[in-house]
């Protein structure tokens, strides 16, 4: 990662920007909007894909200590992603599962945990009626950096 982050150093206009955006290395909420109540069907986390964002974390802070970048601005929000039904959500983690896990370990020790917090969105899902909403919410990092030097 910090190769390639000096590779953009090295191909942005002095006066360019880089905008960085990640996920957080956190778990993301499963979330049932329902009647004004929030119900949480569990929490994701794919130890993987929590890897891979502090790398980029680590990433960004050598190249900003380097003085190869300056922070201008960080943030922090929540992503939120929409499913229509635990169908869809469970298809989705399942495509991203095995999409992004680098090794069956990965998948191994995911799938399951995907497949349940599915399963505990389903139960939420039929209990709060046909007005419910499925969330996942993932915090997320956005920075807005500018080359030095």
């Amino acid at each position: 990662m910090v190769h390639a982050l000096e590779e953009i150093r090295r191909l942005l206009k002095p006066s360019g920007t880089m905008i960085d955006i990640h996920p957080a290395a956190e778990t993301s909420p499963i979330e049932i909007h329902h009647d004004g109540k929030i119900e949480l069907a569990g929490n994701l986390s794919v130890r993987q894909w929590c890897y891979d964002y502090q790398q980029a974390d680590s990433a960004l802070a050598e190249i900003t200590q380097r003085g190869l970048f300056s922070v201008e601005h960080e943030f922090a929000f929540d992503s939120l992603t929409h499913y229509a039904s635990a169908t869809e959500l469970r298809k989705s983690l399942k495509e991203s599962i095995d999409k992004f896990a680098r090794n069956t370990q990965s998948v191994e020790e995911s799938a399951p945990q995907a497949e349940a917090l599915a399963a505990r969105a389903e139960e939420l899902m039929q209990a709060a009626g046909s007005e419910a909403e499925l969330i996942v919410r993932e915090p997320t990092h956005i920075s807005r950096l500018r080359p030095t030097g």
